[in-house]
């Protein structure tokens, strides 16, 4: 028997959500009623959305992930990208952290009845501590999401007794903001960003830096930040289908290889693995080669692979080389910068961070190594004809990053892989024996490693054999 969600365990943050269960019923409404939240810690990077809600008057609920709930305000207006608009952020009950993630339909008669989409989505983190921010009515952050980047600032304002306290959501001044008069983000991106394939379009004033009246952001607009030690690379969500929005996309070769982030800084070059595992003495000759470049420090992402004769990526060459430690042919594109030469260009937007890669790679590209290090090359086909190309040149895929977008550590949908065709690797864990004419041996018999690190049986190939 199913348990109901009113049962749901008793957990810390059940005495902050008492208001917002109070006010609901589960048996009618389909919001979550939250339990077994995992308090945040109040120094790191944390979830945040803004919900579009379509109840008596349409607002934006603006909610942040702290000490375990989600901390709401109701914006009538929504947010604003211009500095000079001070939005009336009013705060509600605290919200399950579950409820980030809901969209639906409120039925009538209830609490809040109308319409909910998940408008925007993305990591917050607190310029300073966060509770003494809050408790002091003046809670500086930085957003890294779909539609919101950049500095804000909540500032509560001085009350006259009302039960739910006034507040004001402020853009600070930054390379993301963007006069009213030229742009405004609720009107132009209108939209959920829960399904990629009804992705809104990039506004028309940041779809090239030639179409917009503000000049482009650059790097030395990012701020200044020492290079971590760690870095966990963006990773690619994967589409049956492309997004119906071609304008709000570029298109990159999905290399078949090894991902890998190199580090550079004066002590010298680390190259390390998706899961940070050091491979610098393992390729000695791609160290070599980025060492002649002498390329300013950062943190560098992209993938090693081997060209086949035809130049096509050769997943199988790879490992062979590493298997025979030929590894001089392997050649090392690069299509990401999130740190460089002393700034954190993460929440730059992706068409500014190729482009410094690409011009930093220019200036390096008359070293006698430059070949085995290149730059990934983006498309502005649409993904069909694109994806299309690619399979008939024999790649694997290809990869889409949204226009704009920042960059964020993890899986996100700012970036999407689009494949020729579905992979998987196998570990060959065993052979049955050979029947009627066959010689040698019947079927290879395979398995997966499963979530607890176990080699479960997957099943036998018997044919494709030479």
């Amino acid at each position: 028997m199913k348990r109901p969600r009113e049962a749901a365990l008793k957990t810390p943050s059940d005495e902050a959500l008492s208001h917002y269960r109070a006010r609901r019923n589960f048996a009618l409404t389909p919001e979550p009623a939250g339990g077994n939240e995992a308090g945040n810690d109040v120094g790191t990077q944390a979830l945040y959305v803004v919900q579009k809600h379509w109840a008596s008057h349409l607002h934006y609920d603006f909610r942040i992930e702290l000490g375990g709930v989600m901390k709401s305000w109701a914006v009538p207006k929504g947010p604003s990208l211009d500095p000079k608009d001070k939005r009336m952020a009013v705060q509600v009950e605290d919200h399950p952290i579950a409820y980030a993630s809901f969209e639906g339909a409120i039925p009538p008669r209830q609490y809040g009845a109308g319409k909910v989409i998940v408008w925007d989505r993305g990591l917050w983190r607190p310029l300073g501590d966060a509770g003494q921010g809050l408790r002091d009515g003046n809670l500086k952050f930085e957003l890294q999401g779909h539609k919101l980047h950049g500095k804000w600032v909540l500032v509560r304002m001085k009350g006259k007794g009302e039960k739910q306290v006034p507040w004001l959501l402020i853009k600070e001044k930054d390379s993301f903001a963007r006069a009213s008069a030229d742009y405004r983000i609720v009107d132009d991106l209108p939209d959920s960003v829960h399904g990629l394939a009804d992705s809104a379009t990039v506004p028309s004033k940041v779809r090239t830096s030639a179409a917009s009246d503000a000049p482009a952001p650059t790097p030395q607009a990012a701020p200044s930040a020492a290079l971590p030690a760690r870095l966990a690379p963006a990773l690619a969500t994967l589409l049956a289908a492309p997004p119906r929005a071609p304008q709000a996309w570029r298109y990159e070769i999905k290399f078949d290889g090894y991902r890998l982030l190199a580090r550079i800084d004066a002590a010298g070059i680390k190259l390390l693995t998706r899961n940070g595992h050091g491979w610098t003495e393992r390729l000695a000759p791609l160290h070599t080669a980025l060492a002649s470049m002498r390329l300013p420090p950062g943190w560098y992402d992209g993938e090693i692979v081997v060209p086949n004769e035809a130049g096509v990526p050769d997943f199988g060459a790879l490992q062979r080389a590493f298997e025979t430690e030929r590894i001089e042919s392997i050649v090392y594109y690069l299509f990401d910068l999130p740190f460089f030469d002393g700034r954190d260009l993460r929440a730059m937007p992706l068409e500014v961070r190729r482009e410094t890669l690409r011009e930093t790679l220019k200036r390096a590209s008359g070293t006698a190594h430059s070949e085995a290090v290149r730059f990934s090359e983006s498309f502005d086909a649409g993904a069909e004809s694109v994806l299309a190309s690619a399979c008939k040149l024999g790649l694997e895929g290809v990869i889409g990053k949204r226009f704009g977008s920042g960059y964020q550590s993890g899986r996100t949908s700012d970036w999407i892989k689009l494949k020729c065709g579905q992979r998987q690797e196998f570990v060959i864990g065993g052979y049955t024996d050979p029947q009627g004419s066959r010689v040698g041996f019947g079927a290879l018999l395979l398995g997966i490693y499963g979530s607890h690190k176990q080699l479960d049986f997957a099943g036998h190939v018997g044919t494709g054999f030479s």
